[in-house]
């Protein structure tokens, strides 16, 4: 879910930028890097501080939520869309999908077999692997609403994040006691 969601904020931020707000090339890159320099402050305040403060499982449900919410906010829903409702919402689902993957790998290292963790199949294979699977599904839904046109862009590809970070959170839910 949040390389799927990742993956959709990230590919088609040049298509969106250009189309709403007339952004050029440099401008999406710019945008881009600050996005891309928010990873290690916010993995090292994650992990020296909040990850101290509370459980896994507490960390998980909330940066799924405040994912969510991210996700929500994207959306185009009035006949404006302003580069703030953008950028924050932006912001939002990057940095919650950061924390996410975090606390991901996090809980899969102390529920992970033993059995997992030596040899070339491990558990950082199988991770990254259905990291990659879900960047090309992100892909695929990008080009195919493509089709649809750019002014359906943003919302058709969104609506597969949210319909997939509200499942992950219903199942959260459902086991959030049986997480460690």
């Amino acid at each position: 879910m949040l390389k799927y969601a990742m993956e959709i904020l990230l590919s088609e931020s040049s298509v969106i930028t250009s189309h709403y707000f007339n952004w050029n090339t440099s401008s999406v890159a710019i945008f881009l890097a600050i996005l891309g320099l928010t990873v290690l402050p916010i993995n090292a305040v994650v992990g020296t501080y909040i990850s101290n403060m509370f459980e896994d499982r507490q960390l998980l449900m909330a940066s799924q939520i405040t994912l969510l919410v991210g996700i929500i906010f994207s959306f185009k829903v009035t006949s404006t869309y302003s580069v703030i409702q953008y950028v924050v919402s932006a912001l939002v689902t990057f940095v919650s999908a950061e924390v996410l993957e975090g606390v991901n790998l996090s809980l899969l290292s102390s529920v992970m077999s033993s059995r997992l963790s030596r040899g070339t199949y491990n558990g950082g294979l199988l991770s990254t692997e259905a990291g990659t699977l879900a960047r090309v599904v992100a892909d695929c839904t990008i080009t195919a609403a493509g089709y649809l046109g750019i002014g359906s862009l943003l919302n058709v590809t969104l609506l597969p994040s949210l319909v997939i970070c509200a499942a992950s959170i219903a199942c959260t839910f459902l086991t959030y006691n049986s997480l460690f």
